[in-house]
């Protein structure tokens, strides 16, 4: 579906405004209910994954992690975690060009592709929180805070795939006129 540059960038700030909200509300409520980053995982991924399948263009996903990440920063001061999420987003950014940009539930290799995508790119956050901002050392961030950034972004995975499913068979089946 080939998007203007009016409406690609109309989509960046709805997906950014997505990610800061998300980052502001349910980041901040998880971690305090469980002392784990696992919704903050989610507040940051989920969006990436819905735009990259929305847009399917490289640097989509870049544009809106560090706009989002730039607007929560502004409204939280403190949440310095989001320089990590938006080098996470350039990351999965970059790997989603070995799948074209391309999220489809047609295809198990893709649906995998995405998964370990989003799964090295939360590790690759909490890896960066974990070490340069929280200050817990190399050995802390590799086993401990990037794992569990990790199991938020596999949470994300969970909740984004049944939703972009039905998203799909809505767009095959107006495309189609079934």
């Amino acid at each position: 579906m080939p998007v203007n540059k009016t409406k690609y960038m109309a989509f960046i700030g709805i997906f950014s405004g997505l990610w800061a909200a998300l980052n502001l509300t349910i980041g901040p409520l998880g971690f305090t209910l469980f002392r784990l980053p696992i919704l903050c995982d989610v507040a940051s991924y989920f969006p990436l994954i819905v735009t990259v399948w929305f847009l399917r263009r490289y640097g989509s996903a870049t544009g809106v992690g560090i706009i989002g990440s730039l607007v929560t920063l502004f409204l939280r001061p403190g949440a310095t975690q989001m320089i990590g999420f938006a080098v996470s987003a350039i990351l999965f950014d970059l790997l989603m060009l070995f799948l074209k940009h391309n999220i489809s539930f047609f295809n198990i290799k893709n649906v995998l592709g995405v998964s370990i995508i989003t799964l090295v790119s939360a590790y690759v956050a909490g890896f960066i929180i974990g070490a340069f901002i929280m200050v817990g050392g190399v050995v802390w961030a590799l086993t401990v805070w990037a794992p569990l950034h990790a199991a938020g972004g596999f949470l994300s995975i969970i909740i984004s795939y049944p939703i972009l499913v039905a998203l799909e068979k809505s767009r095959v089946k107006n495309v189609v006129g079934a």
